[in-house]
């Protein structure tokens, strides 16, 4: 397939160099990454080792992409969840008309934005636990193995899904086509809720979650939380014990730090808003208190504002 990544941060440069191994891939970064790219490519060290060099772009001109010829097969959307809006803008012109656009990103909100800019049957709404840390903006660290899972809009599993399936799979990240979309975005989020604030708070890889018993029963309480949520807004949750799931994902990716703790270790802004903080606006919404959702929102935006 030719695929254009958008985003060079951990996951975008996981993804993108995984699958330039048998697909023709295109990462689009930020400028500033640029040069360093292009010359050194991506390495990916722990449980995947190997150095990729993809094609590397840093913007769209003449409604063409640098490196791009022809509009691409399949665009994954690897950005920070606000940032969408911004990188929809600048790609938008060459998203063809068979185009596939696939999120990939964490927290809730980020399908709706990319529904402006593309028709729904277009989209693709998938979830990855893949534990991955940007050492540098060349190289990514693989601390654990995690499940993709990826579906339609409408719960439909299309031939276009089970095509992006098995470009993932043929480079050895398993995927699997779902038709409940919609409730494993939610359910990546409860786990993201579950492991990421904390994680953030107290400068810990995930592991040490199930290692504190009192960091592990609010781990609990954050997800249970969100359950609650959910289930008044009537998503379809997966059918497994969603505060089982977290605590496996957790111990899966022991040695990896959470998205949130490397946003806060390198002054960046979080995207605590996007989970629990979107999870708390819903549980608004139909009435349902969420305080320790709400506490750990407001301590991880004030750490932010801190930095």
């Amino acid at each position: 397939m030719k695929i254009l990544v958008v985003g060079a941060g951990a996951l975008g440069s996981f993804i993108c160099g995984v699958l330039s191994k048998k697909h023709d891939v295109t990462i689009l970064c930020k400028p500033k990454y640029f040069e360093k790219l292009k010359k050194n490519g991506i390495k990916i060290s722990g449980k995947t080792k190997f150095t990729a060099h993809p094609k590397v772009i840093r913007k769209v001109s003449n409604q063409k992409l640098d490196l791009i010829n022809q509009e691409p097969d399949l665009i994954i959307i690897a950005v920070k969840s606000y940032d969408t809006n911004s990188a929809m803008k600048q790609i938008a012109p060459i998203i063809g008309k068979n185009t596939i656009v696939l999120t990939l990103q964490n927290g809730l909100g980020n399908v709706e934005c990319i529904s402006k800019y593309v028709d729904a049957d277009r989209i693709l709404d998938g979830v990855t636990s893949h534990g991955l840390t940007l050492i540098s903006n060349c190289e990514v660290y693989h601390a654990g193995i995690g499940y993709t899972i990826i579906g339609t809009l409408s719960g439909e599993i299309t031939e276009d899904c089970k095509k992006v399936c098995e470009a993932f799979t043929s480079v050895k990240i398993p995927a699997s086509p779902t038709d409940n979309s919609a409730g494993e975005r939610w359910a990546k989020t409860i786990v993201n809720a579950g492991i990421n604030p904390l994680t953030a708070l107290t400068g810990l890889t995930n592991g040490y979650l199930l290692k504190i018993p009192a960091l592990t029963k609010m781990l609990e309480q954050t997800c249970l939380e969100c359950i609650t949520v959910a289930n008044a807004a009537g998503i379809k949750l997966p059918k497994y014990d969603i505060v089982e799931k977290t605590k496996q994902v957790a111990r899966d990716t022991s040695n990896n730090k959470s998205s949130t703790l490397q946003d806060i270790e390198k002054g960046r802004r979080t995207e605590i808003d996007a989970m629990n903080g979107a999870i708390v606006k819903i549980g608004k919404k139909y009435g349902v208190e969420l305080p320790i959702n709400s506490a750990l929102v407001a301590l991880i935006n004030t750490m932010g504002q801190k930095r």
